[in-house]
């Protein structure tokens, strides 16, 4: 037993050993749709603000845990007339929330030029909802949305502990953003995102 301890303590120490402590900043553009059951939309443009910490681990560096703080705006257009719709009137929501990451990164902890895919749930919550320039009461939409987010991106080393970075991904949501009382059907946003970024290495191990 006290062997089995001391392997234990002796593979977490050696993890330890080779990780890097990171916060990162990135902005940029989203591309959403908000897909309704009863009526067409179209995409509009918002913005997408992350700000997140990361964890760098294990043999060679090849896997990150970064937990991301995001300032979402996510806009939709109506293209049709319905009971709830008019043709035209534009969707717009501004969220903020958690998005915890699971990233793995291609190469080794010395390249300087590195590969990345990250995938992880997003946990966001509706500040508010307008439709056709007026603002919904709050019993008219979900307050907390869940998703997630697939993306994929590089990072380039600029100095010894700066990188610059870029991504590009899709996020979709798990729950319906509109409240039954107000439409009924699925009302999930789909998005495709584009954003750069700056990275400040912390602390690294190994150099």
């Amino acid at each position: 037993m006290k062997k089995l301890f001391i392997l234990i303590f002796c593979i977490a120490l050696s993890s330890v050993s080779y990780s890097q402590y990171r916060w990162e900043v990135s902005a940029g553009a989203t591309y959403s749709t908000l897909n309704l059951d009863n009526v067409d939309t179209s995409g509009k443009a918002g913005f997408f603000i992350n700000a997140g910490y990361g964890y760098v681990l294990g043999y060679r560096a090849k896997t990150s845990i970064v937990f991301s703080l995001d300032l979402l705006q996510r806009k939709s257009e109506i293209s049709e007339t319905n009971a709830f719709f008019n043709n035209g009137d534009e969707i717009s929501t501004l969220q903020v929330g958690l998005t915890p990451k699971f990233r793995y990164l291609f190469g080794s902890g010395k390249d300087r030029f590195r590969a990345f895919i990250n995938v992880g749930p997003s946990f966001r919550v509706n500040t508010n909802f307008e439709v056709g320039g007026v603002e919904l009461e709050d019993e008219a939409y979900e307050k907390l949305v869940i998703g997630g987010v697939y993306g994929a991106g590089f990072s380039q080393m600029i100095g010894e502990m700066f990188d610059i970075m870029a991504e590009v991904g899709v996020m979709n949501d798990f729950v319906d953003n509109f409240s039954d009382d107000v439409i009924t059907g699925g009302s999930k946003f789909f998005d495709i995102y584009a954003r750069v970024g700056i990275r400040f290495r912390i602390y690294d191990a190994r150099r």
